[in-house]
């Protein structure tokens, strides 16, 4: 197991446009997953919004410090995602010095769901997926965990070339077919911002889209990183919303004093930024999801990668960036997720 600093590990403005009026009648009811009492009734954020409440997760690493720090334990920090309304969550690949079933159950009686993980580890290191042996762990601790799918993180040492991505396509083919020979609905891949480095004018994970068989390979939409990558979230959803089935929802605010940049290749390539709570940037939501035909085919998954930096500062250490906390990014982006309106496209 991972320290619990690393525990884990490391993932990794609204503008309406085109509307008609908003999804009618898509949000889900709130459903009896909170067993405890009480805890479905919202806390007063409503049920205005347009994204179904049983779909709105979290990805861990977003509050890794309540666990890094002993502020809270495992089973606390469940009870805090519940107290906000989230109804899943998906793990960044470890599980707390538990097995993978004991991490269920503990799910389990705090109503919450396991939604997925990024399997593989956390380091710029060789993808343990190419390893048969490997492989076989992965699906059998995915059964553990009730997943529906397995899927990775990370792309790794892949090369940043034609080649090297359309091996990474061939290898993800070989991953989604033996997936669901082993029970699995899909195989998935989560992006950052490298994977759409241009080549002749052209992002990579374009190749990656192209030459994997839908049926058994699809992706985890990272909305903050594409946008930083400087591609639109909005046209790659559009093409084939089922291809996305799930994304993580980060937002991100431009600035040129930011704590971080865009890759070299992207077409942002050194733009700088901050990462912010879902709805307090500059990522535009409501346009993004508009190009939805269903929100209840997918799965939507707060995350913050710099949240968990929310260290008191003294005369060693800067300004914290994330000062109010990660559990205040939980709550702020689960809310913001619950009360999210979505234009609806215009229909040709």
């Amino acid at each position: 197991m991972t320290s619990r600093r690393g525990l884990l590990g490391a993932a990794g403005g609204a503008a309406v446009a085109g509307a008609l009026g908003p999804f009618s009648g898509v949000a889900a009811a709130d459903s009896a997953r909170h067993p405890q009492g009480g805890r479905n009734e919202d806390y007063g954020f409503g049920k205005g919004g347009d994204l179904p409440l049983d779909r709105i997760g979290i990805q861990l690493f977003t509050v890794r410090d309540l666990l890094a720090d002993n502020e809270l334990d495992l089973s606390r920090t469940f009870e805090m995602l519940a107290d906000a309304g989230y109804a899943e969550f998906e793990i960044g690949g470890d599980y707390d010095g538990r097995t993978p079933a004991q991490l269920r159950k503990l799910a389990d009686a705090h109503g919450l769901k396991v939604a997925g993980n990024h399997f593989g580890p956390r380091g710029m290191v060789e993808n343990i997926w190419y390893d048969p042996k490997e492989r076989a762990r992965i699906y059998e601790e995915a059964h553990a965990l009730g997943l529906k799918a397995v899927g990775t993180g990370h792309s790794y040492t892949a090369p940043r070339t034609v080649d090297g991505y359309k091996r990474m396509a061939a290898a993800f083919n070989v991953w989604g077919r033996e997936a669901v020979r082993n029970g699995f609905d899909y195989f998935y891949f989560h992006n950052h911002d490298v994977e759409f480095t241009l080549v002749d004018g052209v992002p990579l994970y374009d190749i990656l889209l192209e030459e994997t068989d839908p049926r058994y390979v699809k992706f985890e939409l990272d909305l903050g990183w594409i946008e930083i990558s400087g591609q639109s979230a909005y046209e790659y959803i559009s093409r084939d919303p089922e291809r996305f089935p799930l994304f993580h929802v980060k937002d991100i605010r431009w600035d040129p004093n930011g704590n971080r940049e865009a890759q070299p290749g992207t077409a942002n390539a050194g733009k700088r930024f901050f990462f912010t709570d879902p709805g307090k940037g500059d990522v535009d939501y409501p346009r993004i999801f508009s190009a939805l035909k269903n929100p209840a085919h997918h799965h939507f998954l707060v995350e913050h990668d710099d949240a968990g930096n929310d260290e008191t500062a003294d005369e060693n250490s800067p300004r914290p960036l994330n000062p109010a906390g990660s559990a205040n990014t939980a709550w702020t982006g689960r809310k913001y997720l619950a009360n999210l309106e979505i234009p609806r496209r215009k229909r040709h």
